[in-house]
């Protein structure tokens, strides 16, 4: 068992600190540690230290779309996260795979391979919606989701609801209030041809999830200044 001396706590924060872009299991292996302490140590340690941490911390912004609310009636169709360095990473499934059976076992990989690059996960309602479902997903295709604390998760839906007062909580409602990118509107018939793998309707929703987090980003950049945010693991 590690002995987390309040030295080699320093230790680990300057490490992360000065290397913002490595994984922890990267600062694990630099510092000859096992990766599971590490990883609890730094989460701690970024609880304690909130305010320095949030600043250099690697935020990703994170939409997905999905055939159903429900993850044990549908499946996802797409996701996309807009990285820190302002790029956007996306993967939309495709008709073979809806009716050959696999369904969305690719892309549920591959947005778990993404959201590895980040140290916090932003949402607008992905409390309720998106972490929930792409866990579900994830287990029922015996894929590995991040553990406890691995990945933080910060909901800007949550913000807007305590900050404004406004007629209802979409997140097109804000966006409009405020004056920001406007949220794409689609028609239930695009989302059922998506359902059955019609390319041109999947393309539509991958390019309705790709705006919806480029407009988190901008709610977020909004609202932060006023409010802590309530943290916690995806």
């Amino acid at each position: 068992m590690t002995n987390w001396t309040r030295q080699l706590k320093d230790d680990l924060w300057e490490l992360h600190e000065e290397n913002p872009g490595w994984s922890t299991r990267k600062l694990a292996d630099e510092m000859g540690l096992p990766f599971g302490p590490v990883d609890n140590a730094l989460y701690k340690l970024k609880c304690e230290r909130k305010e320095t941490w949030l600043q250099s911390a690697r935020l990703g912004f994170f939409d997905i779309e999905a055939g159903d609310l429900n993850a044990n009636v549908g499946y996802m169709l797409s996701w996309a996260l807009l990285m820190p360095d302002d790029t956007v990473k996306s993967d939309v499934i495709t008709k073979k795979e809806i009716f050959s059976g696999v369904m969305d076992k690719r892309i549920v990989r591959s947005a778990l391979r993404a959201i590895q690059d980040i140290d916090v996960l932003v949402t607008f309602y992905g409390t309720g919606f998106d972490v929930p479902y792409l866990r579900a997903r994830a287990l029922v295709h015996g894929l590995p989701y991040p553990g406890y604390g691995q990945i933080l998760h910060l909901d800007v839906f949550y913000m807007a609801r305590r900050l404004l007062k406004l007629s209802n909580r979409r997140m097109g409602t804000a966006a409009s209030f405020l004056g920001l990118e406007e949220k794409d509107f689609y028609d239930v018939s695009v989302w059922n041809k998506a359902r059955l793998g019609d390319k041109e309707a999947l393309g539509h929703i991958l390019s309705h999830n790709e705006g919806d987090v480029r407009i988190t980003k901008q709610l977020w950049m909004v609202l932060a200044p006023y409010i802590k945010g309530i943290r916690k693991s995806i």
